[in-house]
């Protein structure tokens, strides 16, 4: 069943996210949706073609003196052997404080060649005496930065940029994106004149395709989707294809019209915002970019002899693909010739957690805890202060890498003290370390909050970053992270709160919210 709110879950369910939460909305002054399955006109942009009125685009409705306006953002998204992205971006820069705008960085994923920077442009307009002068700049001019991880930023400051000046950028990455592709944010902290995306789906693949406008949906909106969703898994090919092209591939859309989810297969899809203002802040613990208008692709199903041109897009599919090597899921027998993926239930999506070698065997794994136990007092059994010994021991044995995960890259039992070690690495040692000593001790998987708000309809592979750990005690609830030095065990760090996240157990799996105490 794809239903995710059972009565076993309720117990710990508590899904509220924004909707308790007082946010400031913005209205939007005007937008357009254009829904297509078949790309008409011409691309709302050409590379090296700025007009001079643009140079004359000073101001936004009500705002007289906006920092820089962004003239058009537009992407375009095509499946092949690799997921190819290709995004141009021009933006006038109208006073000094919008010269920050003239940094650009394109984030990728640098591991194991997952994202390949193919193709990138940046130019520099400026109006002088009644002509249009130009500079251009290269993929040579650029700089590749880490920003944590296995992401890197390619950074390019741009020169000869002036209040009045027009910078656009053009890239194309080639990538392994295959289960969740990136999203398109068609609002910025700056006004967006036009923004537009494209997006080419195969005949192998289902995706479902959301559009997401600042709207959280409450725990009955969540149910209807939920049956839909379940409607979709249970009917057969034909059938489906019927309905959805009836509905205009339509599957869900809430009443406000601010949430509504797409079946696309083989056939193309665009849509248009045009006249959006620029915000930068909202009020509440959402975080900015879960406000903004957006489009969110995940793959629903692909089956088939799929040819081996997709043999590199159909690896990705594998639970703990980053956890491999490119040389491990090279060689490996899985997902070849006849493929069926579909998009995991909850239960499914639990299950194959705790058969995991890298996550749910690691909690069973023998660990030496007898330095962990000789700091707990002989007369605690079972007590609060046994389980803070128990944190603490972790807490300063261990060194947090800087790396969120939630798989261990390595055997529990073989990760020495004293050792650095993943945000993952350290709380699954924890949670076995509680189980061994008797605690009811569980993973929760989170998305730390400044990636924003997870999906909680269904399980979108990799959408968690982190695991920390649940305890519960004399009816009480503990939230455990180890990764920080200075924390106490009652206090998690700001980047694991205000979110939901997924608790893994055989029985009694389900979201718990997480916030201060």
């Amino acid at each position: 069943m794809i239903i995710i709110i059972t009565n076993e879950a309720k117990r710990i369910t508590n899904i509220k996210y924004m909707r308790t939460r007082k946010i400031i909305l913005v209205a939007f002054l005007s937008f357009i949706l254009i829904k297509s399955f078949g790309f008409t006109g011409k691309e709302p942009i050409k590379w090296g073609k700025v007009s001079k009125s643009e140079f004359e685009i000073n101001s936004f409705r009500g705002d007289s003196s906006p920092p820089a306006i962004i003239l058009c953002d537009y992407g375009n998204i095509r499946i092949t052997n690799r997921t190819m992205y290709s995004h141009h971006k021009r933006i006038k820069i109208n006073h000094q404080e919008g010269l920050k705008f003239s940094r650009i960085e394109i984030p990728y994923n640098d591991k194991e060649s997952h994202d390949d920077i193919m193709v990138f442009k940046a130019n520099v307009y400026q109006y002088q005496n009644g002509s249009i002068i130009k500079m251009q700049y290269h993929l040579k001019d650029a700089r590749s930065i880490s920003s944590g991880n296995d992401t890197k930023l390619l950074v390019l400051d741009l020169q000869d940029v002036m209040p009045g000046s027009i910078i656009e950028y053009y890239y194309e990455i080639a990538s392994l994106d295959f289960v969740k592709l990136d999203d398109w944010y068609f609002q910025s902290e700056i006004p967006t004149l036009w923004s537009e995306i494209r997006f080419e789906v195969p005949s192998p693949f289902f995706y479902l395709v959301t559009y997401q406008r600042g709207e959280f949906l409450s725990e009955d909106q969540q149910l209807k989707y939920a049956r839909n969703l379940q409607w979709l898994y249970n009917a057969n090919r034909i059938k489906r294809r019927v309905q959805l092209s009836k509905n205009d591939h339509l599957l869900y859309q809430s009443s406000s019209g601010n949430y509504k989810v797409f079946v696309l297969n083989d056939m193309k899809k665009k849509i248009v915002m045009r006249n959006i203002p620029g915000v930068s802040d909202v009020a509440g613990y959402v975080t900015v970019k879960d406000y903004y208008p957006r489009l969110r692709f995940d793959l629903f199903e692909s089956s088939g002899h799929l040819p081996w041109f997709y043999r590199p897009l159909i690896m990705t599919a594998i639970e703990d693909y980053e956890t491999r090597s490119r040389r491990e899921w090279l060689s490996s027998n899985e997902k070849r010739g006849y493929v069926q993926y579909r998009l995991d239930t909850w239960s499914e999506f639990n299950e194959k957690l705790l058969e995991n070698e890298r996550f749910g065997r690691q909690l069973i794994k023998y660990l030496s805890a007898g330095p962990a136990f000789q700091k707990i007092p002989a007369s605690d059994t079972g007590s609060v202060s046994k389980m803070e010994a128990i944190f603490k021991y972790v807490q300063k044995s261990f060194t947090w890498n800087g790396r969120y995960q939630i798989y261990a890259n390595r055997d529990l039992n073989r990760i020495p003290e004293n050792d650095e070690a993943s945000s993952g690495e350290m709380n699954l040692i924890l949670i076995n370390l509680l189980r061994r000593a008797g605690f009811d001790a569980d993973p929760v998987l989170i998305r730390t909050s400044n990636l924003g708000q997870p999906e909680t309809i269904y399980p979108v592979q990799h959408q968690f970053n982190h695991v920390i750990a649940v305890v519960f005690l004399n009816d009480e609830m503990f939230l455990l992270d180890a990764i920080t030095k200075n924390k106490p065990y009652h206090e998690l760090p700001d980047n694991d709160l205000h979110t939901t996240g997924w608790r893994v157990n055989k029985d009694d799996f389900g979201w718990i919210d997480i916030n201060p105490i």
